[in-house]
């Protein structure tokens, strides 16, 4: 295992304990400058401040809202995840966003009238509907850049929002062999900027629980996810577990997820809920379960729980 200076970074949120992942100053360093270098790669219009409303505490959130106002020398604020970006006089803002920034935009696009470039970083596969009306109220100065990723690997791929669909790998990060072999599969890299998790050495490459189709030597399509793992907001769900959490709490039903795209959380699901032969006639919801629900954390909770006819 490493002696270098680590820095602990947990993953985003799931229903399980959290797990802890070591990344060292160097990695933390060399993926800082990767970011300087694509989000501010135009001389001729330089980021003078970073907003963001990533939590600092995570991966995403430290690299682009501490580490890398550090690096571009410039003030950086960070904005509660329900209020608007104050830019004040910037004119040329970097804006760190969650799924729930694009609602936010949207309703507050007129406070960049006086900016001459908007740069966007979102950081997630399954972007908002609402990202191409932030693009295009915003108009040619705008420009949004995705990142793919997690915390366990750290930055894997970009792409330029409303660009190809296809996703390019980061200049240090390859496919692994098998994945190339198959052409399609699990997202499996290798890179210098794997994290090590707690108590155990560095690995070789990480499998991700991202679907991809491979379509050159450094570029792939998203195909979903393998499992149930959701992004909600950002933080990672295991619905599985989740569902298994409820299940307590609805004696003689079955819960099945419908996930479901959102506009505020990016990712969203309701929960069906239906009788098995044990169940009271008629019992719909059952009350137990739809408090159970409701004292989740407010992320946690599905959009609805839907009652079903039994083998419907």
């Amino acid at each position: 295992m490493t002696t270098a200076p680590v820095t602990r970074f947990s993953t985003s949120g799931t229903t399980g304990a959290p797990v802890g992942w070591l990344r060292t100053e160097v990695q933390l360093v060399a993926e800082t400058e990767l970011l300087a270098r694509l989000l501010d790669a135009d001389p001729a219009v330089r980021v003078d401040a970073v907003f963001t409303h990533a939590p600092p505490a995570h991966l995403y959130g430290h690299l682009t809202g501490v580490r890398l106002p550090e690096v571009l020398g410039v003030p950086v604020r960070q904005v509660p995840q329900t209020a608007a970006f104050d830019v004040g006089a910037a004119r040329h803002p970097l804006l760190v966003l969650l799924p729930a920034s694009f609602a936010v935009l949207e309703r507050s696009s007129h406070a960049f009238a006086h900016c001459s470039r908007v740069t966007m970083v979102f950081s997630s596969a399954a972007i908002p509907e609402a990202a191409g009306a932030v693009r295009a109220a915003l108009g040619p100065r705008a420009r949004l850049v995705e990142l793919f990723g997690s915390t366990e690997t750290g930055l894997v791929a970009t792409r330029e929002h409303g660009g190809s669909p296809e996703w390019t790998l980061a200049p240090d990060v390859r496919f692994a062999d098998a994945l190339l072999a198959a052409g399609e599969g699990r997202l499996t890299v290798s890179s210098p900027r794997l994290a090590a998790r707690e108590g155990e050495p560095p690995p070789g490459e990480h499998r991700l629980d991202d679907l991809v189709r491979v379509t050159g030597p450094a570029t792939f399509r998203w195909e979903g996810r393998d499992g149930r793992l959701l992004k909600v907001n950002g933080r990672r769900l295991d619905v599985d577990r989740l569902l298994s959490e409820l299940a307590g709490a609805a004696p003689g039903h079955v819960l099945r997820c419908r996930p479901e795209r959102d506009d505020v959380r990016g990712e969203w699901f309701t929960v069906t809920v239906e009788p098995t032969e044990t169940a009271a006639a008629g019992a719909g919801v059952p009350a137990t379960l739809a408090a159970a629900v409701e004292a989740l954390p407010a992320w946690q909770r599905p959009r609805a729980l839907i009652p079903v006819a039994r083998n419907s």
